[in-house]
């Protein structure tokens, strides 16, 4: 099952990315969309919860633009899939800066929406390979390294703080460091390591993730300050 959110003020515009996804289900026969429909975006954006994997949203809405609202997103759900839908495909192009996959002009022909959902789920389906096995004192877990927003460890015993909650487990910060190489992670400190695309800002040795804020050790700011850099100029 592929959870979808369409946020978007028109109704019109908003039955016809239903009824696309719908005719996308009966053409591929297997795959299968559950669809949530949000009319703006401080709906959308209450409570959220990082369930969505692949986001629709128009640009020209309301209270709280598609832009504006994208932003907010990604400090909470970096990795969710979006694709913009607008009247103004000037505007559209600007979507690097909330890593947007891409964008449709409105009215959207069917063709185009099918090669842009297929092009989406392939993403997606190389995303939900991107997950971490971990063992706790109870099992197993598994955790989708997009959704670790850092790593914390307590006497040997480690805590994914997640999107979607903390996962225990035991082992040492190294051994997980070494896993997530190339991953976008920096060590903050010896009992912290943080996923750079949820650090919303960095003062006086501080690193901020949204409410949270982590200190980096005198040892760690040289290189911490260098990783963010090199995180964000990846992403341009």
């Amino acid at each position: 099952m592929i959870n979808i959110a369409i946020v978007e003020d028109e109704a019109v515009e908003a039955e016809r990315l239903s009824e696309y996804l719908r005719r996308y289900e009966k053409e591929t026969g297997g795959t299968k969309f559950h669809i949530v429909r949000f009319a703006d975006g401080i709906s959308f954006l209450t409570d959220y919860k990082a369930e969505y994997d692949i986001i629709f949203m128009d640009i020209e809405m309301p209270d709280l633009d598609g832009m504006a609202t994208a932003h907010k997103l990604r400090m909470q759900d970096p990795g969710v899939i979006l694709v913009f839908v607008t009247n103004m495909a000037q505007f559209a192009v600007k979507g690097y800066e909330v890593d947007a996959m891409d964008f449709m002009v409105k009215p959207v022909p069917y063709d185009n929406f099918r090669l842009k959902v297929a092009r989406a789920i392939k993403k997606l389906e190389y995303k939900r390979d991107d997950k971490l096995v971990v063992y706790g004192r109870t099992g197993a877990s598994v955790v989708m390294i997009p959704k670790i927003r850092y790593v914390e460890v307590v006497n040997h015993m480690l805590t994914f703080y997640t999107v979607e909650g903390a996962v225990s487990a035991t082992g040492t910060l190294k051994n997980i460091e070494e896993k997530l190489v190339g991953r976008g992670f920096s060590r903050a400190n010896s009992c912290y390591l943080v996923n750079l695309d949820y650090v919303t800002g960095y003062e006086d040795g501080i690193a901020e993730l949204g409410q949270d804020r982590l200190s980096v050790s005198r040892s760690h700011r040289k290189q911490f300050m260098k990783d963010i850099a090199d995180h964000l100029g990846g992403k341009t």
